[in-house]
């Protein structure tokens, strides 16, 4: 029987434990994405500084249109292109997630995708806290 998935408790200790071995680490971090828990996992992955598997992340989040996995790779400094955002943003918006597309097409500066998502959402604009530079 497989070892179970760690709980939230559990999931720091590995993340952030000093006892913790990378082995340990990248096991979990297998499992984790093995269940579709990739946030959780790219962290582990990016915590190894484990490029291969940070690739693989990177590459399903243009798959599939997931900014959200793109923007955890970009904040540890490993810089995104304008392409893989556009095409982000475009697996976004054949999947229906109008929203996420606009966020790669803003980080993309591609204006004239912008202009196109416009028409199917109305007065959309991406929200940015106050004080913050996403």
């Amino acid at each position: 029987m497989p070892e179970q998935l760690p709980n939230a408790l559990q999931l720091r200790e590995v993340k952030y434990g000093e006892k913790t071995t990378p082995e340990r680490r990248r096991a979990v971090a297998e499992r984790l994405l093995a269940d579709g828990r990739v946030a959780e996992a790219l962290d582990c992955f990016l915590i190894l500084q484990d490029e291969d598997s940070i690739g693989r992340i990177r590459a399903l989040a243009i798959e599939e249109g997931r900014p959200v996995w793109l923007l955890m790779i970009a904040r540890s400094e490993r810089p995104i292109g304008a392409d893989e955002w556009k095409r982000t943003g475009a697996a976004a918006r054949a999947a229906g997630r109008l929203r996420e597309a606009w966020r790669c097409y803003s980080e993309a500066g591609d204006e004239a995708a912008l202009d196109e998502l416009k028409a199917e959402l109305p007065g959309y604009e991406l929200w940015t806290p106050a004080g913050k530079d996403v």
